[in-house]
């Protein structure tokens, strides 16, 4: 579990802030809103203007005296690695400090093996080769996402109950490249996502139930305006919501993540037509309109629908974020989501609760390139 905790210091806040507005900064608004000296936030401002973080622009003012001058946030001053691990691909990000994405590259493969890190590794090396070498000198870290956990005490990466890789391998990695390497749940990064990129950046608090091949969640708090934010990944896919339902791997019948992931979804749906191997098929006007089809997917809301009432019980949530690449389908089916869920409810919230992201199944490798940006400069 990563927990960000902002440095006591008045270069971290005042940074934090710049980050925020990006454009259209003073010393003088600087100083007033963060309640820190004139001098103190000049002399940060020209540490940032020297490590070229910030830029100058244009003067503003009018007739001949002395006009204000206004800093905007620099681009492509620092840049990072994402990589999100999932069921049969791996996917590598080169970011910039807005988690804008410059490179991708998508490998097919099964990564839910025990050779993970080598295989990351392999392909990390010729990532690398086609970076040139200025770029390189401002790589930052390396984040990475996985559908699992990490488990410090034991000192492993637990992809599944079956599937456990030894830590270690990360620390022989960060020697290797030179750069520090940060990991965790994709839940986890999917709520950074949020709050930095997406829709969380209007919420101090909130729940992201990102629904993937897996399905996983993170509670995010913000705890105060300097950047300060702690966040917790929740092992939903377990829950059990049917106990004489589906077999889990994990042992257990009914398992949330059985009758709700985007692959469970597929899975279901493909015993009807083969052919649909994406989610995107399924929503093609062909396919949705189909009547066997169509009542999938009804039953399918029925399971999402319960498992986020358990959710709203448990944690009286401001906000839930749903996210992962069903969101990018939302005209088909939130209305009635939010009916199922909210139909003779008894909860202290309204439907409002319920908010979709705008990322799609970006989310959670925006959070991996993201993770050593906000590490390093929050």
């Amino acid at each position: 579990m990563y927990q960000k905790k902002v440095k006591e210091s008045n270069e971290k806040k005042v940074f934090h802030y710049i980050y925020q507005k990006q454009t259209n900064l003073s010393i003088a608004d600087i100083s007033n809103d963060l309640n820190i000296s004139f001098p103190t936030v000049k002399t940060i401002i020209n540490k940032f203007l020297n490590a070229n973080i910030i830029k100058e622009d244009l003067k503003i003012g009018s007739g001949s005296g002395r006009k204000a001058q206004y800093y905007s946030l620099e681009k492509n001053f620092f840049y990072s690695i994402g990589i999100s691990v999932h069921l049969n691909a791996l996917k590598i990000y080169l970011g910039n400090e807005r988690g804008e994405v410059l490179k991708e590259i998508v490998i097919k493969d099964d990564f839910f093996k025990e050779t993970l890190i080598e295989k990351i590794d392999d392909a990390l090396d010729e990532f690398f080769s086609e970076i040139n070498d200025q770029v390189k000198g401002k790589i930052i870290g390396i984040g990475i996402s996985i559908p699992g956990i990490i488990d410090n005490h034991n000192n492993i990466i637990e992809i599944t109950p079956s599937i456990r890789i030894d830590l270690n391998k990360i620390k022989v990695l960060s020697k290797k490249y030179n750069l520090k390497i940060l990991i965790d749940n994709e839940a986890n990064l999917c709520a950074i996502t949020e709050k930095f990129l997406g829709i969380g950046k209007e919420f101090s608090s909130f729940v992201v139930l990102n629904i993937s091949s897996t399905l996983n969640m993170s509670n995010f708090k913000e705890k105060d305006f300097y950047g300060e934010f702690f966040l917790k990944a929740s092992r939903v896919n377990h829950m059990i919501i049917n106990f004489n339902g589906l077999l889990c791997e994990c042992g257990n019948k009914g398992c949330w993540g059985k009758y709700s992931s985007e692959l469970s979804l597929i899975e279901e749906i493909q015993k009807i037509n083969p052919n649909i191997v994406k989610l995107k098929d399924v929503f093609k006007n062909e396919n949705f309109e189909n009547k066997q089809i169509k009542e999938i997917f009804e039953n399918y809301l029925d399971y999402l629908s319960i498992g986020i009432k358990n959710i709203i019980f448990m944690y009286n949530p401001e906000k839930i974020i749903i996210s992962g690449n069903i969101s990018q389908y939302k005209e088909f089916f939130k209305d009635e989501l939010i009916k199922k869920i909210y139909n003779e409810n008894i909860f202290f919230r309204g439907s409002e609760t319920i908010v979709f992201s705008n990322l799609g199944e970006r989310s959670v490798s925006l959070g991996a390139v993201m993770l050593p940006l906000i590490d390093e400069l929050f």
